[in-house]
């Protein structure tokens, strides 16, 4: 599992990284660190942290104490920046949304255009290539939440309608296929499904073999009956 540090001197490389590192823990007395970007950095493990614990623990068992630990504060300080689990859960779940359209759109409006390929197996590429690289993030963007995580799931149906209309602006203007509504949400739905069982039997780092069959798959043309 990647797991989203901040070394002194070692530049984060996660989906919740800073520009500034910081060291894990704060040495103690003085150290001269502003207020403000501590509190961010404090906040921006906790997300990362979230993700990992998640992946680690299962919506079942995750703590605010597993989440704490793993971003090396206490949970004092936790509370002092999400009124709850859930709070944390919500937000790091948000972030990486963000980070996963960014990719996504970034892919398709040019990088990588060099390689020759469509922009909508771009955008797939860029979207397997995050989620292989981070994990965490897979199992957190990809688990279909419990009912109680009321305000994640309706993230998580906001992300899938994202993606969906990443996906139509992916296909072109040139696609004029008439598709019956709620379809590509539905296979977008499907695909996350499908990502978190690879990324839960450790496959995660064979996504990238999984492009041209989402491609064809999510691309392919749907003819009214």
């Amino acid at each position: 599992m990647t797991r989203l540090t901040l070394l002194d001197g070692e530049r984060d490389e996660g989906p919740f990284a800073a520009p500034t590192p910081l060291p894990s823990r704060l040495p103690p007395g003085r150290h001269g660190i502003p207020a403000g970007l501590v509190v961010e950095h404090q906040r921006r493990r906790l997300l990362a942290a979230m993700g990992e614990a998640l992946a680690a623990n299962g919506y079942a068992e995750v703590t605010t104490t597993d989440v704490s630990r793993s971003a090396g504060v206490s949970t004092a300080t936790f509370y002092r920046h999400f009124g709850n689990l859930w709070d944390c859960l919500l937000a790091a779940y948000v972030a990486g949304a963000d980070l996963l359209c960014e990719r996504i759109e970034a892919a398709c409006a040019g990088e990588g255009a060099e390689s020759g390929a469509p922009a909508l197996e771009r955008g797939i590429g860029a979207a397997l290539e995050l989620l292989a690289a981070e994990p965490a993030l897979a199992h957190l963007l990809c688990a279909q939440p419990p009912l109680e995580a009321a305000a994640v799931s309706a993230a998580r149906r906001l992300l899938i309608a994202r993606l969906a209309a990443l996906l139509r602006r992916g296909r072109g203007h040139d696609d004029d296929t008439i598709r019956p509504p709620g379809l590509d949400e539905r296979m977008i739905d499907a695909t996350l499904g499908f990502v978190h069982t690879r990324v839960c039997a450790d496959e995660g780092a064979r996504l990238a073999e999984l492009v041209p069959e989402l491609t064809a798959i999510l691309g392919g043309a749907v003819r009214p009956a």
